[in-house]
């Protein structure tokens, strides 16, 4: 299950498809299966949706991370890194944007490059805690397998996508491997290294008869999570050479989790993203990896990039040491955290820890959430509805990445919080008629015998009814009911979510969603 930690080699691909199978792909025209949740889902759960037939039970993401190398990439980064147990992780690639560039060393000078070796480093700094990890999930993958799939791309100036580099190669050979999708690269620069690896398969196989039916099933295999869209490869090449790839398009709702989150909330609904909670909880006294979280005025710069001065102890720009600097790109692997219940990845459109989105013609673009601290979605470039999508999760899931961090130091399971357990009687898909009435019941555990306390409610930004339910107590074990609208139409659906949170420390909350359809 998950990753298998003796990775064999990547696969070598056909050179030429003249009556022979692309090594790798399976049979043209097969269809591609997607992953499913992250953790084991009741007998219940739904199908994910008919573009990503479902695969087996205990796969996971299959992920490419891609980045440029900025200092929220390394604070996402050392995210990632405390949940790669939940991902099948299949490349990591570092890659150019408009912000940040290596230079050829001839006629491109560099811009606010900071080295290819901080990821081999926060690799090791992963490895020290790796014991620690693994005692409190095996699936953790290895610092040797991570090291082994760390991958040069294109670097050398903005939108480069000419040459054909090792990080390319590898985002090729995993779009080709057989292995079931869909396939996420994680887009927190440019795309740039990603196009390279879609012009090869293009420029090596477009003059084949079989390329139509293979373009197709690569196009249905390949999800771009697009952050800011931070080159031209993007409009320049892959959507106009590719255009049934489909590509979530975080354009806004990223800012509340990167460098204007004070705009996202109120600053009462902020205190996880304070130095008074990241400095305790995360930076100090965490181990060598927690310790190389970037904050603000926290003393460590970030060499090679001279321009950003945040780190300086002595500035006056209204933070406080340690307070939250950016993690802006991890929404795009938060997506696909299922282990938490809100089965996020099963459909943009539903929402998650990582945003919610409406479906557009490429795929998704970033949706806003009716935010209760303001009067209206106002949109433009720092829309607080938008923002409020991603946050507000945001206590929930910055308690899990405290627990996660606190797994790293801790070297006895008892040690540190694990997540509840919590399932629903009833299931998570249930059809129902306008006007009849939807018992459900909360079944939650805690592996470490911490007390569970449940609620529920109405995420009405999800539904496609447009009223309201009343969600009515029926008792003191987690039961409610609720009445189907009679104005509600078939095929509308209702969205309950179900929220377990324990008392441990820090405090920690599964879901579950349940989605009624109105039949």
């Amino acid at each position: 299950m998950g990753f298998t930690l003796a990775r064999p080699a990547l696969p070598t691909r056909a050179r030429s498809l003249g009556g022979a199978a692309v090594l790798g792909l399976a049979a043209l025209g097969c269809g591609i299966a997607a992953a499913a949740p992250a953790v084991a889902a009741p007998p219940e759960a739904a199908p994910i949706q008919a573009a990503q037939a479902k695969a087996t039970e205990d796969a996971k993401p299959r992920v490419i991370l891609t980045n440029d190398g900025e200092v929220d990439d390394m604070d996402s980064f050392i995210r990632y890194l405390y949940y790669a147990n939940e991902f099948d992780t299949e490349g990591i690639v570092l890659t150019s944007s408009m912000y940040h560039w290596a230079g050829n060393g001839d006629d491109v000078a560099p811009f606010r490059w900071t080295g290819t070796e901080w990821i081999s480093d926060y690799i090791d700094k992963y490895g020290e805690i790796y014991p620690n990890l693994v005692k409190h999930d095996a699936d953790y993958p290895s610092p040797e397998e991570l090291h082994s799939i760390y991958k040069i791309g294109n670097i050398s100036n903005v939108h480069e996508m000419e040459e054909v580099t090792e990080g390319s190669e590898l985002i090729v050979d995993r779009i080709l491997a057989d292995e079931p999708g869909p396939l996420y690269v994680l887009a927190w620069g440019g795309t740039n290294s990603l196009a390279r690896a879609l012009k090869s398969i293009e420029e090596e196989y477009s003059s084949s008869p079989e390329w139509p039916a293979m373009q197709a099933e690569i196009s249905e295999k390949v999800v771009v999570y697009n952050i800011l869209t931070q080159d031209n490869t993007l409009a320049n090449y892959i959507k106009p050479a590719w255009p049934d790839v489909k590509i979530i398009d975080n354009q806004g709702a990223f800012w509340g989790f990167a460098y204007f989150w004070r705009n996202a909330l109120p600053a009462d609904q902020l205190d996880t993203l304070r130095g008074d909670w990241l400095g305790p909880n995360i930076v100090n006294d965490h181990g060598p990896l927690a310790y190389e979280y970037r904050t603000m005025r926290d003393g460590k710069p970030t060499p090679g990039d001279d321009q950003n001065n945040r780190w300086r102890p002595d500035q006056n720009t209204g933070f406080n040491v340690y307070d939250f600097l950016s993690e802006g790109d991890s929404p795009s692997f938060m997506y696909l955290l299922d282990f938490n219940g809100l089965r996020s990845s099963e459909d943009p459109t539903w929402g998650g820890w990582g945003g919610r989105f409406d479906t557009v013609s490429y795929g998704w673009k970033d949706a806003a959430d009716q935010s209760p601290f303001v009067s209206s979605c106002g949109g433009g470039f720092i829309d607080p509805c938008k923002m409020y999508a991603q946050m507000r999760w945001l206590d929930e899931l910055q308690n899990d990445f405290a627990a996660r961090v606190d797994w790293g130091i801790a070297d006895d399971y008892s040690e540190a919080n694990h997540n509840p357990t919590a399932r629903v009687a009833q299931g998570v898909d249930i059809t129902a008629m306008p006007g009849s009435t939807v018992p459900l019941r909360a079944i939650v555990g805690d592996v470490d015998g911490d007390a569970v306390a449940t609620s529920w409610w109405q995420y009405e930004d999800a539904d496609t009814y447009a009223g309201t339910v009343e969600i009515v107590q029926s008792g003191n074990n987690g039961a409610v009911r609720f009445k189907v609208p009679t104005d509600a139409e078939p095929g509308q659906t209702i969205h309950l979510i179900l929220e377990a949170t324990d008392d441990g420390t820090p405090a920690l909350t599964h879901y579950q969603r349940v989605v009624v359809t109105v039949g």
